[in-house]
């Protein structure tokens, strides 16, 4: 009781620390938390195993194949954008995903510190930390590198996001 109280009123100040970690060792459900969490109140959730190889944000977001001249999206980019669009029908413009513009979203960075969060994280931290002074729809954007001579994409930062990670606190830790 006393751990699901600290960590929902750790998601409740996501305006002043946006970023909630649970940290310990491996089998104690720090993973199990946040999908019960969001399964139970409602949120939408997406879970991104980070990888050992994450050394930038667009191992995080995606990158632009030169191969197939296309930019690969990632699970964690696709769920960002559509957080913030409104909902709307399904319809070919919106391709089959509603909008969660509206909607709580959870997402959660699991075993973190498999990769340097400084390297994959770091911009990510800084945009969303600009939030604090802002009110309402005001928030900052992080320019996402869609591909050569394009104007990056301007990927919303909105409040309805809430971020949360696990760590291991063994071997492992970085």
């Amino acid at each position: 009781s006393r751990i699901l109280k600290a960590f929902h009123t750790s998601l409740k100040t996501a305006e002043w620390s946006p970023l909630t970690v649970l940290a310990g060792v491996s089998g104690t459900g720090k993973s199990e938390l946040p999908r019960l969490y969001s399964h139970f109140g409602g949120l939408f959730y997406q879970s991104l195993a980070v990888q050992p190889n994450w050394d930038s944000q667009e191992s995080m977001l995606g990158f632009f194949n030169s191969i197939d001249n296309r930019f690969d999206a990632q699970p964690a980019l696709r769920f960002l954008a559509q957080s913030q669009k409104p909902w709307e029908d399904k319809t070919e413009a919106s391709l089959g995903y509603p909008g969660l513009e509206d909607a709580v979203c959870l997402i959660l960075l699991d075993e973190m510190n498999l990769a340097h969060p400084e390297l994959y994280f770091a911009e990510f931290l800084s945009k969303l930390e600009l939030r604090r002074g802002n009110k309402g729809a005001d928030v900052p954007a992080l320019p996402v590198k869609i591909g050569a001579g394009m104007e990056p994409y301007q990927l919303k930062l909105g409040r309805n996001v809430l971020w949360t990670g696990t760590m291991n606190q063994d071997e492992t830790t970085k």
